[in-house]
């Protein structure tokens, strides 16, 4: 079960990666991150194939109360069929209560760090920064009942979104996101109904985070994966 919640926050910052795409190397900055939609899971995540959009709506930014974890990843991307790689450091703020009762309602926030949009890499001009998605395990113990997003700063005109897919906690900001802008993706406060048995855990984990970056010369998207396997944030324990 995962709920992780994103709210606007100075302590944390992404930071611009370089990447050599063939001859021509190119800056693109991830997300800090860790989307609204938490990384929630047990070991595997459930295997339902079911789609559901949530109803999300805006609430006042308040600075986040949980604590920080440093996220260290590697990011993927393919040019003329040979990939490459780059490292990707983030930071996130997830709260989340230690212990609930089973068929208890709570609640679960996380807020990702601030960033900045990068303006020229190694001479190239960056058009924009865009597609962000953000994959988190739905742990099998917890139902997803609503989730309420911040407003955010410099995200663009595209409108965040989260929704369950198969099994995970889906969140989208499409953006585009404009160059030489620091940019602070919603908070996301995600409502859950521990539905587990006493025993069992909820935690908060990250899956995948990609996202597009525009050139005059073309664009070059991304996944990033977390380097440590299975990385969990929180655990919040039915009793």
């Amino acid at each position: 079960m995962g709920s992780v919640r994103r709210e606007f926050s100075g302590r944390g910052r992404g930071r611009g990666l370089v990447i050599l795409v063939g001859a021509v190397t190119l800056s693109v900055f991830a997300v800090a991150c860790v989307p609204p939609r938490g990384g929630v899971g047990g070991p595997a995540g459930p295997t339902t194939t079911s789609t559901t959009t949530t109803t999300s709506s805006t609430i006042p930014f308040t600075p986040p109360t949980g604590q920080w974890f440093s996220l260290d990843m590697t990011c993927y991307f393919k040019v003329l069929s040979t990939f490459y790689n780059f490292p990707q450091s983030a930071f996130v703020n997830v709260e989340a209560p230690a212990t609930v009762s089973p068929g208890e309602t709570f609640d679960i926030t996380v807020t990702p760090g601030t960033f900045n949009v990068p303006t020229v890499a190694q001479g190239y001009v960056v058009k924009t920064v865009d597609s962000f998605t953000i994959l988190f395990p739905l742990s099998p113990n917890v139902q997803f009942v609503d989730s309420l997003m911040s407003s955010g700063v410099n995200m663009g005109p595209g409108y965040p979104s989260l929704s369950v897919d198969g099994g995970y906690l889906v969140y989208r900001v499409p953006g585009p996101l404009a160059p030489g802008t620091e940019v602070q993706m919603p908070k996301d406060r995600l409502t859950f109904i521990a539905t587990g048995p006493s025993g069992s855990t909820v935690q908060t984990r990250l899956q995948t985070l990609s996202n597009v970056a525009r050139f005059d010369a073309g664009s070059v998207g991304n996944t990033c994966y977390p380097n440590t396997p299975n990385l969990v944030f929180t655990t919040t324990t039915i009793i």
